[in-house]
Order: C-alpha cells, then sequence, then structure tokens
C-alpha cells in the first residue's frame, strides 16, 4: 500500500490542530498516515470509524475525500461513555492527556476542519439499527479494546465493507486486537493488506490468480 503524501500532509495537519484546541490524536496520531491512505486507495464510498473520540482519524479521512475529491460520508460511532471508555482503554506511555472526549467536542473539531461528519451516538455492538443498511468502502476499528470486542467490531463490518478495514493498537499491548485480526485474516474472505508500527489493515480476498475474472491489469503487477 503506498503512503501518499496528502496522508502526510494531513495527518500533521491534525496532530497539530487538535494539539492547539485541546485535544488529541491517540497514540499521536502515529497511524494516521496509513489509515487515510488506506482510505484513499478505496477510493469513493462512505467510511465509518469505531471509536472517534476526538475525531482525528475521522476528520483526517474527511480532509482526505475533500482534498482528493472522493465522493462518500464520514460516520463515526461512539457512545461517549467515558466511564467504560476509561476501563478499556489508556493513553499511551506517559501521556497525560485524558483518554475520553464527547460529542460536542467532536463536532467542534469537525467544524475548525471544516469537515462534515455524521455521528451515530451508540456502541458499535450490538450493529447501530440506524446503520443496519449502510454499505462502506472503508473502515477503521478503534473501539473496545478487551475481550471479544475488536471481534465483534469485525463481525459486525465484515459484511458491509466492500473494500478495506484498518485496525489501530495491532500491539502486545493489547492482545485482544491481535487475536481479532489473526482471527479475521484466517476468514474467508478478509486477509492481510499492509502493517506498519501498531496500524493494520485487511482487506477483501481478491479474485485468484488462476480465475479467468482475475484483471489482467493485476496479473501484470
Amino acid at each position: 500500500m503506498k503512503i501518499t503524501e496528502l496522508s502526510i500532509d494531513i495527518s500533521a495537519r491534525v496532530v497539530n490542530g487538535l494539539g492547539k484546541s485541546g485535544g488529541r490524536a491517540a497514540d499521536g496520531g502515529i497511524s494516521l498516515p496509513f489509515l487515510i491512505s488506506m482510505a484513499q486507495q478505496a477510493g469513493d464510498g462512505d467510511h465509518v470509524d469505531i471509536g472517534s473520540l476526538y475525531g482525528a482519524s475521522a476528520i483526517g479521512v474527511a480532509l482526505m475525500k475533500k482534498e482528493a475529491g472522493l465522493e462518500g460520508d464520514v460516520y463515526c460511532i461512539d457512545p461517549y461513555n467515558t466511564e467504560k471508555r476509561d476501563q478499556v482503554v489508556h493513553a499511551a506511555g506517559e501521556m497525560q492527556s485524558d483518554v475520553s472526549a464527547s460529542a460536542e467536542a467532536l463536532m467542534a473539531n469537525a467544524e475548525q476542519f471544516e469537515v462534515e461528519l455524521k455521528l451515530v451516538q451508540a456502541v458499535s455492538d450490538p450493529w447501530p439499527e440506524e446503520l443496519e443498511d449502510n454499505t462502506f468502502v472503508s473502515a477503521y476499528i478503534d473501539g473496545d479494546h478487551t475481550g471479544d470486542g475488536p471481534t465483534r467490531d469485525f463481525e459486525n463490518l465484515r459484511g458491509r465493507v466492500s473494500g478495506y478495514i484498518g485496525t489501530d493498537n495491532f500491539e502486545e499491548e493489547y492482545p485482544d486486537v491481535v487475536k481479532s485480526m489473526l482471527y479475521a485474516a484466517d476468514s474467508e474472505d478478509w486477509f492481510i493488506l499492509y502493517k506498519n508500527l501498531i496500524f493494520i489493515a485487511i482487506r477483501r480476498i481478491m479474485p485468484m490468480r488462476s480465475d479467468q475474472v482475475y484483471p489482467q491489469a493485476m496479473l501484470a503487477r
């Protein structure tokens, strides 16, 4: 997967902008260029963000779509339940910033960056009724990091996403996140696209090269 110059530029703007407004990007925005590049590669279509916090990941994708001329809305799924979030996620290293934000902060940050986000203030499992019939070209999982939460998020997305799913915190500190992505890669319809630092992206299984319908352009790569 190519990491685009646009994704690097947007990531820096988002991290700096949120820092000035009192928010933050998770883990210092380390995964933002990879996520934004993944969403850019997915092309036209809607994107969904699970666990939006101050909005860095969702705003980054929305800015990319705006500046790259790609169609599609960016949805955010987050209950903004401070007590629950503090139990399952904590700021990395010696960071002093709170790991919890608010719906109001999310929308204010979106306004600051002049992008539109569609917030569904609910848990991601069970899947929100208002998104029951929605489909997406890309998704980002950064919600519940414990127990079967990450795997449930994948299961809820696997039939609704046509392109790529990215996940943050694929690292030893979060074994349930690691377990969920290894499970996903072992499924019949998804496989690993890209891995760098704590970010990992999976993609829908492509036709086999032995399949006659496999695009000739892909065979030439």
